[in-house]
């Protein structure tokens, strides 16, 4: 019996296709599988994970039990399991907020009590950083910033009237037009005020990397309110409580509605 090419051609691409179908499916599940094994293990590694680092003597990845052995006056005070104390911390008035993620410490902030200029504080703190951890990783002061913005926009404008004086020096007649145009005036001008503002409207911050660790000191100084905080976070478990400060805000956004 002899097939016709137009019945055969139609019946190899089906089963081509049922093949190349039936090994698709192979590998996705093959896939998934190899991922459901990283995730086990990696959960398993997680909650097994204790820092050698951390906060004074607590460490990342500890449990709400193990924290409370270690702070035994920190409460809860948030639905979600974080924890807080009251203490003084290098001669300042704080509240230690001890954020955990799944269970585990994964975060511990520090915020003082700032009265007065904080900048003259920030300085202080990052002093003493310093001392522990070395130079900043990193610095940022929108101070210097806003001020770096009307220095350049200062430059482009002045340069723009010296050439306009030697070209005109030069040729013994002045350009029909003016130097810096209205869009130069009003950037410089809207610099000049974002400075001004600056020097007591702005905010401060430096960071530091110790192993295990990452360490942040930020300062904000706006009218009528200061902050000055330290952030310490876990390396490890930072994407996973990144992750989980998303979801928190987005639950804190449906309370609120609710509230309307």
């Amino acid at each position: 019996m002899r097939w016709s090419p137009t019945f055969l051609l139609p019946l190899c691409l089906v089963t081509t296709a049922c093949g190349t179908s039936a090994k698709h499916q192979a590998l996705v599940e093959r896939r998934d599988t190899i991922r459901l094994v990283d995730e086990e293990r990696e959960l398993g590694a997680r909650r097994d994970y204790r820092s050698q680092t951390g906060y004074q003597d607590t460490r990342w990845g500890m449990t709400k039990e193990e924290v409370l052995a270690v702070v035994p006056d920190a409460v809860q005070h948030n639905t979600w399991g974080d924890m807080g104390v009251f203490g003084v911390i290098a001669d300042r008035p704080a509240f230690i907020q001890y954020l955990f993620v799944e269970g585990q410490l994964a975060k511990v902030e520090l915020h003082f009590h700032s009265p007065g200029a904080v900048r003259d504080q920030f300085h202080q703190m990052e002093e003493l950083l310093t001392l522990k951890y070395g130079k900043p990783a990193s610095r940022s002061d929108t101070a210097i910033d806003a001020a770096n913005r009307l220095a350049m926009a200062e430059m482009v404008n002045n340069l723009a009237v010296a050439s306009d004086n030697y070209h005109a020096a030069r040729s013994g007649q002045r350009p029909s037009t003016p130097a810096v145009d209205s869009f130069g005036r009003q950037r410089e001008a809207n610099a000049r005020v974002d400075a001004a503002t600056a020097a007591y409207d702005y905010a401060l911050a430096s960071t530091w990397e110790d192993t295990e660790t990452g360490v942040m000191l930020k300062g904000a100084q706006e009218p009528g309110q200061n902050r000055l905080s330290i952030h310490y976070w876990s390396e490890r478990l930072e994407p996973y409580l990144t992750k989980a400060l998303v979801v928190r805000a987005e639950q804190r956004k449906v309370e609120q509605a609710q509230e309307l």
